[in-house]
C-alpha cells in the first residue's frame, strides 16, 4: 500500500487494525449528554476556534457514542461540528457492556478535566458515577444547602471550592454556621473579596473583624 507522501507506508507495516467500532454517524441523530455543563459549549473565543479548526481540519478527535447514540463525550466538538455545517462525525461506539457514566467522569477527570464548577452542575443535572471525592463533597454540599444552595451557586458559576472557602473563615473565628455561610456568601456573591482577606498577611483576629463587617 502507498501514497504520493509515503505516509500510508509508514503507519501500515507494523501496524494492526483496532477492533474499536469508529462510524460516521449522522449528527442531527446524536443525542448530547444531559449532565455536561453549558458553560462548555457556549459561544466565545474557545468555541469559534474549534469551530474554524473544524471547517479546516474536520473533527480531528472522534466522539464516544453509545449504540443508541447518546453522546458521552465531544459535547463541545458536537456543537463546533453543527455550527461548522458538517452532516457526519466520526465517532468511536462503545460496547453494550460499558458505563456510560463512568467513561464520561472518567474522561472528565483526566484529559479535560471539567473543574469544580462544572462538576457541581454535572452532579445537580444527574452524573451517576462521579468520583468518589466529587460524589463526598457533592454529598457534604447537599446535606448543607440542599438543591436550593446549589442550584443558587450554579447560578452564580461557583464551584466547590466556596465549601473550603467558608469552612476556613470559621476555622478562624467568624461564628456563622457553615450552611449559612455558603448561602450567603453565594447570594452577595462574595468570594473574591473573602479570597482577599484570607490570604492577606493581617492577624487572623483582624481577618475576622474584616469577615464579620463583610457578611453583616
Amino acid at each position: 500500500m502507498t501514497s504520493k507522501n509515503g505516509l500510508i507506508d509508514r503507519i501500515v507495516f507494523d501496524s494492526e487494525v483496532s477492533k474499536r467500532k469508529i462510524l460516521l454517524i449522522p449528527i442531527e441523530t446524536i443525542i448530547g449528554t444531559p449532565y455536561n455543563p453549558a458553560s462548555r459549549t457556549k459561544a466565545g473565543a474557545v468555541m469559534k476556534r474549534l469551530v474554524e479548526s473544524i471547517k479546516k481540519y474536520g473533527v480531528i478527535q472522534p466522539l464516544v457514542i453509545t449504540a443508541d447514540r447518546d453522546l458521552v463525550d465531544g459535547n463541545r466538538r458536537l456543537a463546533a461540528a453543527k455550527v461548522a455545517q458538517l452532516s457526519f462525525v466520526e465517532c468511536i461506539i462503545l460496547p453494550n457492556d460499558v458505563n456510560k457514566d463512568q467513561v464520561f467522569c472518567t474522561v472528565n477527570t483526566t484529559a479535560e478535566k471539567i473543574g469544580g464548577r462544572g462538576w457541581l452542575e454535572a452532579c445537580r443535572s444527574g452524573c451517576k458515577a462521579p468520583p468518589t471525592d466529587i460524589f463526598n463533597q457533592y454529598t457534604e454540599l447537599f446535606n448543607l444547602v440542599g438543591t436550593f444552595g446549589i442550584d443558587l451557586m450554579i447560578e452564580k458559576k461557583l464551584g466547590f471550592n466556596l465549601v473550603n472557602q467558608c469552612k476556613y473563615m470559621r476555622s478562624l473565628g467568624v461564628v456563622e454556621r457553615l450552611d449559612s455561610l455558603i448561602i450567603t456568601v453565594a447570594q452577595r456573591k462574595l468570594t473574591n473579596k473573602i479570597n482577599a482577606i484570607n490570604r492577606s498577611e493581617i492577624a487572623s483576629a483582624e481577618k475576622v473583624k474584616q469577615l464579620t463587617v463583610l457578611l453583616a
